[in-house]
């Protein structure tokens, strides 16, 4: 017996939905990780530190040519905004707390966005 029925098409405008609201959910999770992350860090000049455990240097241009890259320094910077210090993380690197500032506002524009529209229809 032969299937009369053709393979459903999906709908482009459903697959953008979808789409959208998958890129929404992941900023926002990613975000909220960035931040949680950064709260829970301790920051110093020299190093950060994890619940009393230090982080190790992961910048490969600092380790092979000991000299600082564009953008080391940015993690202690979202640290030290996380933790209400920003002349501090201005110190760290110039970029931190503008880069913060854009990380944190998309936890409010996401969450918005998602509760606007909705979980879309399955295709």
């Amino acid at each position: 017996m032969t299937d009369t029925h053709p393979a459903p098409r999906h709908d482009p405008a459903t697959l953008r939905a979808n789409a959208r609201w998958q890129l929404d959910v992941v900023l926002l999770v990613g975000a909220l990780g960035v931040l949680l992350l950064a709260a829970v860090m301790t920051p110093s000049d020299d190093a950060l530190t994890l619940f009393g455990v230090e982080i190790p240097m992961v910048c490969t241009i600092r380790r092979l040519t000991g000299m600082s890259c564009p953008g080391c320094g940015l993690t202690r910077s979202f640290v030290y905004m996380a933790h209400g210090a920003p002349l501090a993380a201005f110190r760290m690197n110039l970029l931190g707390p503008p880069l913060f500032a854009v990380v944190a506002l998309q936890v409010p524009w996401r969450a918005l966005s998602l509760a606007r529209r909705g979980r879309p229809a399955r295709s």
